[in-house]
């Protein structure tokens, strides 16, 4: 049974919220002693902000300083044929630049760690519940969209990307990172945040989404029911704590 590294603080909730997610999906005897060791990093003033890291790159690219907490915090692990397994609940950190760096450091490092991408996850359990050619749709931040992330691995999978109007992604980014009350800046989510991001979800239903994947780890706070008009909201972060649950020990998958 491997331990599990939660890269937090990219936003704090997000953190909160997978580690959550990997109890709620843990089974166990009953006891305190058989749910999974986690070990989550919470360093939000140490992580630079991803978004403006891609779309300005004046600040220290976010993988690097990730990378060191998160082989620092593997040592806890170190029992022979133990091992970690590691991931990042933020959507933007898995941009190439970004998540590259991230990889490539842990990987280099020596330590036996297991790194699960959030995106490959999210995109894997799309193609068992949807056909292909289905339109899949996005809600996410402008940095998630101006990389193409999801885009690329949508298409590679055979699904057409749907997403709000380019007039409107700057709307849609400021749910997230509005200082009065964006989802980054008030918790609980505040009322105005939820009534936009339903709007948007909405909106992506009438261009005939099948789905509607939450592309930034926060928008579930907002969005917290399973559909909306009968249309499932995939939200990554369930999707992840699934996968990082089956790696450390997949018999204790719910």
């Amino acid at each position: 049974m491997k331990g599990i590294l939660i890269g937090g603080g990219v936003g704090p909730m997000a953190g909160v919220e997978l580690h959550s997610k990997i109890i709620n999906n843990t089974k166990t005897d009953g006891s305190d002693q058989d749910h999974l060791d986690i070990v989550h990093l919470s360093f939000s003033s140490l992580i630079n902000d991803r978004t403006r890291f891609l779309l300005e790159g004046d600040t220290a690219n976010p993988g690097d300083i990730m990378a060191d907490l998160v082989i620092s915090a593997s040592g806890v692990f170190d029992i022979p044929g133990s091992g970690a397994v590691a991931a990042v609940p933020c959507n933007t950190f898995h941009a190439e630049k970004i998540f590259s760096l991230f990889s490539d450091k842990i990987n280099k490092s020596g330590k036996n760690i297991k790194i699960v991408n959030m995106i490959e996850e999210t995109v894997s359990y799309l193609k068992s519940h949807f056909p292909e050619n289905s339109k899949i749709a996005l809600m996410s931040t402008t940095g998630t969209r101006n990389t193409g992330l999801y885009s690329d691995y949508l298409s590679s999978a055979g699904f057409t990307l749907v997403e709000v109007e380019e007039e409107e992604q700057e709307n849609l980014h400021n749910i997230i990172y509005n200082n009065n009350w964006g989802i980054k800046a008030k918790s609980p989510v505040t009322h105005e945040a939820k009534e936009k991001a339903l709007y948007y979800a909405s909106k992506l239903i009438h261009k005939g989404a099948c789905c509607i994947i939450l592309g930034c780890t926060e928008f579930p706070l907002a969005l917290t029911s399973p559909d909306i008009e009968g249309i499932p909201l995939v939200d990554p972060v369930y999707i992840l704590a699934r996968a990082l649950i089956r790696e450390a020990s997949p018999e204790k998958l719910l």
